[in-house]
């Protein structure tokens, strides 16, 4: 019984104890309750960290990171503000300031690179997450506002993102940026993003100027020019190697950026490989097009074509590409000896003139020039063959193939040889005048003949030569590509007399429109028309002082009109009627480089000049003031340029005495041109007395001479 009893008491007090430990954990559970009800973080949201709040019967446990003492002070106080029934257990750490507080960013080649402090777990997260895959060592600290810091971070990476490379560095309220952009606008950008309030240094080096890739090419007969821009790694010296021709100008700027999918560079090569075959022309060259344009020959065109198919697909291409001519007329000229016939001239493409030549026992045909273009539709074969058939058959003659004209001459041995050679020329093709002299035998009557020329038809000879003296070397005297020749070779008479007659007649040739000049028996007579611009009375007198000659020579009527065009039959070049004078035609593209090269090239080889001490021009100056027309009017007519005619004057006494006659000299020059059909509102007389020429290469020691010089430049 006794041990029943102790069973029970001891069963008694465990359950009383269970009973009191179970109403004692539910009422610590309800103290817990209550507490947590009342204990919250309300009113401590703007903290930079966050806090961890734990309740143990009436312990409330406050952990995290805080930013200072006052910080760790406001938060108890909060916690201790909900009554004396709950004891604060502090687990609060501060936080340590930095001073100074540095955060820095670096772009380079491995990406965003991030290091210093940041001023909670939160924003550190956030700045980590917006640079990705960068590096990130940053360092916990206080010291700085959690919103600016964030503010500033997300503006640094904006601004870095629009840089190259660059080094952002936020040091307290400093602020120090050192970078390199591409191009102006992104140096702009970038500066535009960086955060306010800070004192910024900032230093951003710009790579390039902004300007797309470009190439501009220019290629005359004898000049070579460039300019644009090129990507680092494209050397300017290619655009020589690849044409094949030394430049005169480069002006290309070597840029520092690459050409990064390399399009530029691809129609760069392309263009300069196709410009490798023209013999004029432009090409123009930027990423999204390429146009090129000008003369080339039918092999080069399409080898261009080939070149121009490997410019990228997405590069326009843009080309005028027509086979090239150097402008001048079609002819034929066949000079027969008798065994031998010589060839010069120029022919259409297609005539084959060896096969022509096949009956003379040798062909010579240096001075044969094939073209790359035809004569539309008129029979050269046809016509060169007939005349070849009929100049076979003299015992000496020329053949003359013209645009539209067959001409034959020369001597012929039989009436029977003349009419087999009237049955060759019959065969000739339709639309070619036919023109023939024949020479049969010598009278024995003394040389007399006459030579007649004009200065758009050429000289035709007739009479009886004296002994040795052939029409050949007549044209030959006076450079002429032939001589109309109906004469007759004489067995008598002075040729050594007549050749110094003609050579001087040869030096006067170009300062006439017409004459008939007349050789009988030792007397010289001549009567002409003087060209445009030329003194008839100057020019007569000029002639008399070299030799004893009866002359009339008057003024040209104006039976061309202004603007009428002509083949001048010496030069065999396009002329042009002005006011006061013919003056050559010109077809190239007028620049300041071209148009002062031209003109210094004419005076260097017409050696213009005036008399000494005079401010006008004697007789002989006249060719050279129309051929000066003609390229300044060109240049001026075609383009915005304007000219200064200047004349230097070193032969007077004195400086003033230089400069009034300079002075003088250059309005003499001007008038000499605008009375040549110049504008006179774009050329203008300047006289620079003894100054020395710009250019001059004397040495100061050495007088230097008389000279003329033309400056070009655009117009203002």
């Amino acid at each position: 019984m006794a041990f029943r009893t102790k069973i029970g008491l001891i069963a008694f007090c465990a359950g009383l104890s269970a009973l009191g430990w179970l109403a004692y954990t539910s009422w610590l559970d309800r103290i817990e309750a209550r507490i947590l009800q009342r204990v919250n973080l309300d009113g401590l949201d703007e903290l930079a960290h966050p806090l961890q709040v734990s309740v143990n019967g009436r312990v409330v446990t406050v952990s995290g990171w805080i930013n200072s003492e006052q910080e760790r002070a406001r938060v108890l106080r909060h916690f201790l503000a909900h009554g004396q029934d709950i004891t604060v257990a502090d687990r609060l750490t501060v936080l340590a300031e930095a001073r100074p507080y540095v955060t820095q960013i670096i772009r380079d080649e491995r990406g965003l690179r991030l290091s210093g402090y940041a001023p909670s777990e939160a924003a550190l997260l956030a700045v980590s997450a917006q640079i990705g895959a960068g590096s990130v060592d940053l360092q916990l600290a206080s010291g700085t506002s959690e919103g600016r810091w964030r503010d500033a971070m997300n503006r640094a990476v904006e601004s870095l993102s629009r840089l190259e490379f660059g080094t952002l560095r936020f040091e307290d309220n400093r602020l120090h940026l050192t970078a390199t952009a591409r191009f102006p606008d992104d140096a702009q950008a970038a500066l535009a993003a960086l955060p306010e309030g800070y004192d910024k240094q900032v230093a951003i080096e710009v790579l390039d100027d902004g300007q797309p890739f470009a190439l501009s090419v220019q290629l005359s007969r004898d000049q070579l020019t460039a300019t644009g821009k090129f990507p680092a790694g494209l050397l300017p010296q290619i655009v020589s190697e690849d044409i094949g021709r030394k430049a005169q100008s480069l002006r290309i700027v070597q840029a520092r950026i690459e050409d990064a999918d390399g399009q530029f560079t691809q129609a760069v090569r392309a263009g300069l490989r196709a410009m490798a075959q023209l013999r004029v022309g432009q090409l123009d060259v930027s990423r999204e097009r390429l146009e090129i344009k000008g003369m080339v020959s039918r092999a080069g065109m399409l080898r261009a074509e080939r070149a121009l198919r490997k410019r990228p697909a997405i590069t326009q291409l843009v080309r005028r590409l027509e086979i090239y001519d150097d402008g001048l007329p079609f002819y034929v000229l066949a000079e027969f000896d008798g065994a031998d016939v010589e060839v010069r001239g120029k022919i259409p493409y297609g005539v084959n003139v060896p096969a022509l030549a096949s009956d003379f026992d040798a062909l010579r045909s240096d001075g044969l020039v094939q073209a790359e273009i035809t004569d539309g539709a008129r029979d050269w074969t046809g016509a060169l063959a007939t005349g070849l058939a009929g100049l076979r058959e003299m015992q000496h003659g020329r053949l003359m193939v013209a645009p539209g004209s067959l001409h034959l001459s020369g001597r012929v041995a039989t009436p029977d040889i003349q009419t087999k050679i009237e049955a060759h020329l019959a065969r000739k093709p339709a639309d070619f005048l036919l023109t023939r002299r024949f020479d049969l035998v010598d009278d024995g009557t003394p040389p007399n003949f006459t030579l007649t020329y004009d200065a758009q038809s050429g000289a035709r000879l007739s009479g009886k030569l004296p002994k040795d003296l052939e029409a050949k070397q007549i044209a030959e005297i006076l450079q002429l590509p032939y001589v109309e020749d109906s004469s007759q070779l004489g067995l008598i008479g002075r040729a050594d007399f007549t050749r110094q007659v003609l050579k001087v007649l040869a030096d006067w040739l170009w300062h006439f429109e017409q004459f008939e000049f007349h050789y009988s028996a030792g007397q010289l007579a001549l009567t002409g028309v003087a060209a445009p611009g030329v003194a008839p009375e100057d020019l007569a007198a000029a002639l008399s002082s070299r030799f004893v000659i009866a002359t009339e020579i008057t003024a040209v009527s104006q039976t061309a009109e202004i603007g009428a065009e002509r083949v001048h039959a010496r030069s065999g070049l396009l002329e042009r009627r002005v006011s006061g004078a013919w003056v050559p035609v010109y077809s190239f593209e007028p620049t300041v480089a071209l148009c002062s090269a031209a003109t210094s090239d004419l005076l260097e080889q017409e050696h213009l000049s005036f008399r000494n001490g005079l401010a006008h021009f004697d007789v002989s100056a006249a060719p050279a003031l129309a051929r000066l027309a003609g390229l300044i009017g060109h240049c001026l007519q075609t383009s915005s340029l304007r000219v200064d005619a200047v004349d230097y004057s070193f032969s007077m006494p004195s400086e003033a005495e230089n400069d009034r006659l300079s002075q003088a000299r250059a309005g003499a020059l001007v008038a000499a041109l605008t009375g040549r059909g110049l504008p006179k509102d774009r050329i203008h007389p300047k006289g620079l007395g003894d100054r020395r020429p710009h250019n001059a290469q004397q040495a100061a020691t050495v007088q230097p001479a008389d000279r003329i010089e033309f400056i070009w430049a655009e117009r203002p």
